[in-house]
């Protein structure tokens, strides 16, 4: 089997704690949520490639975009904490290769080349973890789901489910929730936040991409999030790969939404 792990990861650099410099522990669940999930993935096989999925990548509309750029940096200097500086070995063979499988399934992939992390704390916030429980990050292949349709991103996740290159891969979606949850938000405030939000983690817990596909428009679009094509993507991997998903950790301490999930049993 390809896929030895499947997780979902919320990015706010608040929660580094060279960033949050003691305000991470206003979002002490989430950061418990994270530990969880790395000692999880710890314990797992360890991947010979990971695929990102983070909603900060560069996007093409109406496909799945693969940053195929050979050399990658960047660091969390611009959320006020330098170090460290990540150099990502980017195996472009093999992002080549899973965009060319994903297009043969009728998934629509486009290709880019950005060799800069800097803005993408989708991508440097779960790096700074799993550079924790590494000898070495294996070669990381970046994306961004934002230019599909949610329910194309959960037929990526489905497609995903066959591939078999030989390698052993894993599955790390990027994503926070709802940004308006509260008075003071990011986005600011909109009843629809918690109530995309409590849709997400019951379509996680229930493995059921009905019930987000399923929601009223004027929910998806008062959400104000940046994660639900990330989800999507997880849920239809751990349908097909006929997992079940564990929440981790929930909560929104900043008028944010952040989800902790792992696809156990696949």
């Amino acid at each position: 089997m390809s896929w030895v792990w499947t997780a979902l990861m919320p990015h706010p650099p608040i929660i580094v704690p060279g960033v949050g410099r003691g305000r991470e522990k206003e979002a002490a669940i989430t950061t418990g949520g994270v530990e969880t999930l790395m000692a999880r993935l710890s314990e797992m096989t360890p991947p010979d490639r990971v695929l990102l999925v983070s909603p900060h990548q560069p996007y093409s509309p109406g496909a799945l975009c693969v940053n195929r750029a050979s050399a990658i940096r960047g660091s969390l200097a611009p959320f006020g904490a330098p170090n460290p500086l990540f150099d990502l070995r980017t195996p472009v063979a093999e992002a080549d290769s899973l965009g060319a499988f994903l297009s043969s399934t009728g998934i629509p992939v486009s290709f880019c080349e950005s060799g800069d992390l800097t803005r993408d704390q989708g991508s440097l916030v779960p790096l700074y973890f799993l550079t924790g429980i590494f000898d070495r990050l294996p070669p990381t292949v970046l994306s961004s789901p934002i230019g599909l349709d949610i329910e194309t991103a959960f037929e990526t996740g489905r497609a995903l489910a066959g591939l078999d290159d030989g390698r052993k891969w894993a599955l790390l979606a990027s994503g926070d929730l709802s940004h308006r949850l509260k008075p003071g938000a990011p986005a600011g405030f909109s009843p629809e936040g918690q109530r995309f939000d409590d849709a997400v983690v019951k379509a996680l817990e229930n493995l059921d991409a009905s019930i987000l596909s399923g929601l009223p428009r004027k929910t998806l679009e008062g959400a104000g999030e940046c994660g639900l094509r990330s989800v999507m993507i997880m849920l239809g991997l751990c349908s097909e790969l006929g997992g079940t998903i564990e929440v981790l950790s929930y909560e929104g301490p900043f008028g944010v939404g952040y989800c902790n999930a792992i696809c156990a049993g696949q």
